[in-house]
């Protein structure tokens, strides 16, 4: 029996899972456990599981039928046999120090949790991302005082005070079984919401760390994921909803947990569905399929709105601005500096930023390129 068990969900990422799983295999502290969960993937990642389970008794091979990251997630936990419960995805990588950062924290604090940064891979470039709270050790007093009440939205939209990934954590074992078992699984968008903001809740103490040695990797195909049709990604967004209203409603007034839910489910409306909540909805994508459309920055907002575009076949875009252009011209994207906006025609130009400050300063710089507030489309 490990002292951690770091599960490892797999569908479709064969070039990536060697140097996945040899980050993990090389970890410096070695009283580990991986399980590795082969989500039926159509490639050959099955065959590489099996390949280092034969050379490496600490690995554990689980082959499936195809059921999605929640479903992976439930059959990793419940094979593994560790006290503390991480995660790595398939494409990711960690450095040599990842586990023992966590566990050394842990055992420093005896703390339920453990919550670390991670950085953002694309190309060469690796840009390291913290918690919005600032680092150090909660007890569950001062988690009621300074965590709950931003947890989730720690900003308008969008802004997690707590990074709402399951991968860049350590959790007791016993803590996270049941909130990660009872997630609906039906749930493909807010997988690790669902566990995350629940076993929070549940926790008596928490230490926040500044480690970034979880490389989150993406590439120009994932980001620019396809969208489903509408509906279906209304349904989607409705049933993460209905799940974390049923989970995280009822907690103390003083935790805010409603107010932040809304305003998470909101902002995923904007992104996913071109709408936010309000009666009757307010409709930011009304394009007609003549429109040329541009946008305003690359982060994960732009990303899907671009997906949405695109997939959907609304309209074409002429135009997709960045102040950090090269960052993903590296992995193809065809992403230009503010410098090129004049250069591009387009009848409106969406800013993809859900909160005021950046909408604010992204009108400011469109205005010096003259940009007038007519072409523009504001998010909120």
């Amino acid at each position: 029996m490990a002292t951690v068990s770091i599960i490892v969900p797999i569908y479709n990422v064969e070039a990536e899972l060697r140097k996945c799983v040899s980050s993990i295999l090389a970890q410096t502290y070695k009283d580990i456990e991986i399980v590795l969960v082969d989500d039926g993937s159509p490639d050959n990642c099955g065959t590489i599981c099996d390949e280092f389970a034969e050379k490496d008794n600490r690995v554990v091979v689980i082959h499936k039928e195809n059921g999605g990251l929640v479903n992976a997630r439930k059959s990793g936990l419940e094979k593994s046999t560790g006290r503390f419960i991480s995660y790595v995805d398939g494409d990711d990588w960690i450095e040599n120090d990842f586990i023992q950062n966590l566990v050394d924290c842990q055992q420093k604090y005896n703390v339920d949790i453990v919550a670390a940064g991670f950085s953002k891979d694309i190309g060469n470039i690796s840009d390291g991302h913290l918690n919005a709270i600032p680092s150090g050790f909660y007890d569950k007093q001062k988690m009621i005082a300074e965590i709950y009440p931003r947890m989730i939205c720690a900003g308008p939209y969008f802004y997690f005070g707590i990074c709402s990934y399951v991968w860049n954590k350590l959790f007791k074992k016993e803590l996270l079984w049941d909130s990660q078992m009872a997630v609906d699984p039906r749930i493909s968008v807010g997988e690790d919401t669902s566990v995350v903001f629940p076993v929070l809740l549940k926790s008596n103490s928490l230490y926040i760390s500044e480690n970034t040695s979880y490389h989150y990797f993406q590439k120009a195909f994932s980001m620019l994921k396809s969208m489903d049709s509408l509906e279906k990604e209304k349904l989607k967004v409705n049933w993460l909803a209905d799940y974390l209203k049923k989970t995280l409603i009822g907690t103390p007034e003083e935790y805010n947990i409603e107010n932040q839910v809304e305003r998470y489910i909101d902002g995923l409306r904007i992104i996913r569905c071109g709408e936010s909540n309000t009666n009757p909805p307010n409709h930011f994508f009304d394009a007609k399929p003549t429109d040329r459309i541009a946008i305003f920055n690359s982060g994960i907002v732009g990303q899907n709105i671009y997906s949405l575009f695109v997939s959907k076949k609304i309209c074409p875009i002429t135009g997709w601005f960045d102040k950090d252009a090269e960052f993903y011209q590296a992995e193809g994207l065809d992403v230009q500096s503010f410098d090129e906006i004049p250069n591009r025609s387009f009848d409106r130009i969406i800013i993809a930023n859900l909160d005021e400050i950046s909408i604010r300063k992204a009108v400011s710089i469109l205005k010096k390129y003259g940009i007038g507030p007519e072409k523009i489309v504001s998010l909120l």
